[in-house]
Parts: C-alpha cells; structure tokens; sequence
C-alpha cells in the first residue's frame, strides 16, 4: 500500500507500507530532494539485503519528524531513517518499527492505514494516483 506524508515539513508522496521491512528507509534520492545536509547522517555499519538477496548499501541514518494524517488528526513520530542508494519508484518505505511508533495497523485488502491521534482512532487511504510532484513543501 501507498500513501502519502510529511516528512521535515515536506509532503512525500509515494511511501511504501511494507508490513515484512525491519527498517524504515529513505531513498537517496528523496533525501537529496529534501535538501537535509548530508552531516546529520550517522554511521550505520550493517548491510540491507534487496528483494533479491543482493546487498544494498546504507550511506547512514537520519531521525526525522514524521507526520501521518491530515491536522488535527494526525499522528507525529520521530522516526530513524536507513539513507539508502539504490533504485526505486518509492521515495521511502515505513517498515513495522516507524508503524509502531505512529500506533499504525494496515488493512492492504481495503487500502487503509488506521492510526490512533490525540482526537482518536483516524485512517488513511491508499493513493492510487502518480501525478503530481514526488516531494513539496507542505
């Protein structure tokens, strides 16, 4: 499942759920889009393994604000991001520990994410649509 959010006050489209990911992970190329310095990445001395059992490289992690949702009903999370460098049609993909922190439970048959939000239980449909800008600001 698809969807959109902010991530650092940018709105990031085409965010992969992927309930099987052990990591949270931004694409090089979004992170270069949003323009965050490359200093804030830390060291990260372990290697991601592809779909295909290849090896992709991690250039370093980043904690950024995250928010799910649209105000009031949202959710926030800080979430710690592996900087990858490889191919893609996803700008990031939330894997189950950023789920986790924003209280998330998917539905891929219905294409919803349901979250709790300090106004309650809200949800958040799958996009379907690739138009527009990969990345604005909100």
């Amino acid at each position: 499942m698809v969807i959109d959010m902010i991530v650092s006050d940018l709105l990031v489209k085409k965010v992969l759920l992927d309930n099987g990911s052990l990591a949270d992970i931004l694409y090089y190329h979004a992170f270069k889009q949003m323009d965050i310095s490359e200093d804030r990445l830390k060291p990260f001395d372990s290697h991601l393994y592809g779909f295909y059992g290849n090896i992709v490289p991690v250039e370093g992690s980043v904690e950024l604000p995250v928010w799910i949702g649209s105000t009031p009903h949202h959710s926030f999370a800080i979430i710690e991001f592996l900087v990858v460098k490889a191919q893609s049609t996803y700008n990031a993909i939330l894997g189950r520990p950023g789920q986790n922190l924003v209280r998330a439970i998917t539905s891929t048959y219905h294409q919803k994410m349901k979250f709790i939000s300090l106004e309650g239980i809200r949800e958040v449909r799958g996009t379907r649509s690739n138009s527009g800008s990969a990345m604005q600001r909100s």
